[in-house]
């Protein structure tokens, strides 16, 4: 935590206590569902689940209100090559797994199985997809405001 700055390390800390309180209210909520309502999934499918939610709510927000990335990283070209690529190995496993487990004489539960590995994807594709649509979003009211600047000085 050392290379952010105030900012960042604020809103780091605001998100994480949101996802803490998310993380908190979700498992208080499935704890007092009953069995029959959970829908097959198992207990430790159900909180891994509910722990990758709320690492993606943290995420999404964080990286896009510029405190993901330390102040010394300006261009995180990198970082967000390597999330792509990790979710496209995501992807390929998911796939070969999936092909495994049809193949067993007791097929694997698909929907879980589909929860589970499209969140794990999710979460490698939310660093870099957020990042380029804060880019976007930046890049668009600058240049807003560039027409706005030359329309008003002509």
């Amino acid at each position: 935590m050392k290379f952010y700055d105030e900012k960042q390390k604020k809103v780091r800390y605001k998100f994480g206590f949101y996802s803490l309180l998310i993380m908190t209210a979700l498992l208080l909520a499935y704890i007092s569902m009953p069995v029959e309502r959970v829908g097959g999934i198992s207990y430790q499918n159900a909180i891994m689940v509910i722990i990758m939610t709320t690492a993606l709510f943290f995420l999404v927000n964080v990286v896009y209100r510029n405190a993901f990335f330390d102040q010394y990283t300006r261009r995180p070209f990198w970082s967000n090559a390597f999330f792509l690529a990790m979710a496209g190995l995501q992807v390929q496993q998911a796939y070969q797994l999936y092909q495994l487990g049809m193949d067993l004489p007791v097929p694997i539960n698909t929907v879980e199985f589909l929860i589970l590995h499209g969140l794990q994807v999710a979460l490698h594709l939310s660093i870099p997809l957020t990042y380029g649509m804060r880019t976007l979003v930046d890049w668009l009211s600058v240049k807003k405001q560039n027409a706005e600047e030359t329309r008003q000085s002509s």
